[in-house]
């Protein structure tokens, strides 16, 4: 069978991914269940098909370039044991003796394939907790908040306290499904590990990326009831009501030129007033808009040649997500997004029996947990760009031209 490139895997299991998504959406159980079934069936197939290529090679480094990665000790052992409870007759009883989480290690790589896959995830610092439970986020994201001149007084020693906030980073809590067929084993497990940490990183991956998006965009806040989710850009943070907050008011634009800048120039002061340089901006979009709206605007021929019209009103790195809306956009400073995925606390795999309604599938979930917000409520704003059209581009006129008024009454008086 031809190789796959493994980008090439990647981007069908995201296609599979939206379709399961849609199903979800809609409510669609069955549509659900199939696109489940489909995701997970191509992505072995796939695997396995370069595993039979591939599994008598011992260079590292043409594995490497297959997307396969060398394990520690640790994960080796971890991947024995899970491949143990996959083959059980018993999954449910042998997954109580795979006490020991996830190795921390293969959440460093999951973090790091799913930002390397997804723009939105790569554009933001997203940190790694490594098993702390609380982290140190700067409040104002100003320099000049961290530092003063002349003696220190209690005053300003309050004021660069209030510019630093601890924040706990296990509030938001994600369960990420992965589905292991029962024909799996059809191998006998000649799988090495290191096939199977492939196979488990980019559904993993994926799945988590897809909820990552999610919340950070749209994520409500932790709050006290199940949420448990991020506080996302389009929130606004100064309607905290038991820790759940609403959507800011979409601020209508026609165009890229001032009425974009005017956006672009409230991110250039933060809450307390005090002015800060935005620098490049980050726009979130729909896919659809995309390519309706946004290109358009980016590949806007001139007199001059192609122009990109969004960044010469204001430099702006544009990427889609399919969790904003159509007809809106998230546009804010990216560094003042805080987000931290807590890799130590999570990792931990159980067997899940809920999903009755998938047959030859063994479901399997470890959960998550991380925390994100803006720094401050004017670090991002939300867009409404339904009402944006075409460019408009500008027209240079050289010399007088005269108007068909004019030129209507200087030829009746000459007759």
């Amino acid at each position: 069978m031809p190789m796959r490139n493994l980008d090439t895997v990647r981007q069908q299991f995201a296609a599979d991914t939206q379709n399961l998504m849609a199903a979800l959406q809609e409510g669609n159980a069955e549509a659900a269940a199939k696109a489940m079934q489909n995701r997970q069936e191509n992505l072995l197939k796939a695997i396995e098909a370069e595993f039979e290529q591939y599994a008598n090679i011992q260079d590292m480094n043409v594995l490497q370039q297959r997307g396969l990665c060398a394990l520690t000790k640790e994960e080796n052992e971890w991947y024995d044991k899970f491949m143990q409870v996959c083959r059980s007759d018993s999954p449910k009883q042998a997954i109580t003796n795979l006490t020991a989480a996830m190795p921390v290690t293969i959440i460093d790589r999951v973090i790091d394939d799913m930002r390397r896959a997804h723009p939105l995830l790569e554009a933001l610092d997203i940190q790694n907790a490594a098993g702390a439970t609380k982290m140190v986020m700067n409040a104002t994201q100003m320099a000049a908040k961290l530092g003063t001149w002349g003696v220190v007084t209690s005053a300003i020693t309050e004021e660069l306290a209030a510019a630093l906030k601890v924040v706990d980073v296990t509030t938001g809590k994600y369960t990420a499904f992965f589905l292991i067929p029962k024909d799996f084993v059809r191998f006998n497990f000649s799988f090495a590990p290191m096939w199977v940490d492939q196979f488990v990183r980019i559904i993993l991956s994926e799945s988590i990326a897809y909820g990552l998006e999610d919340t950070i965009i749209n994520g409500p806040g932790a709050g006290t009831g199940s949420s448990q989710q991020f506080i996302g850009m389009k929130m606004d943070v100064s309607t905290n009501s038991n820790g759940v907050y609403s959507a800011k008011t979409a601020v209508a634009i026609t165009d890229f030129g001032s009425d974009y800048t005017d956006v672009i120039a409230t991110l250039a002061v933060d809450d307390v007033g005090n002015y800060r340089e935005p620098g490049e901006v980050l726009m979130v979009v729909n896919p659809v808009d995309n390519i309706q709206k946004i290109r358009k605007h980016q590949n806007a021929i001139t007199h001059a040649g192609v122009l990109d019209l969004i960044s010469h009103s204001y430099p702006t790195k544009v990427v889609t997500s399919a969790m904003i809306e159509k007809g809106k956009a998230v546009v804010g400073i990216a560094k003042n997004y805080f987000a931290a995925i807590n890799g130590g606390a999570s990792g931990i795999i159980e067997f899940d029996d809920s999903a009755q309604f998938l047959n030859d599938i063994r479901v399997y979930t470890t959960r998550v947990y991380g925390h994100g917000q803006p720094v401050d409520n004017h670090s991002f704003a939300l867009l409404d760009i339904s009402g944006v059209g075409s460019p408009r581009l500008p027209v240079d006129v050289i010399g007088t031209v005269a108007s068909a008024a004019e030129t209507t009454t200087e030829t009746d008086g000459e007759g």
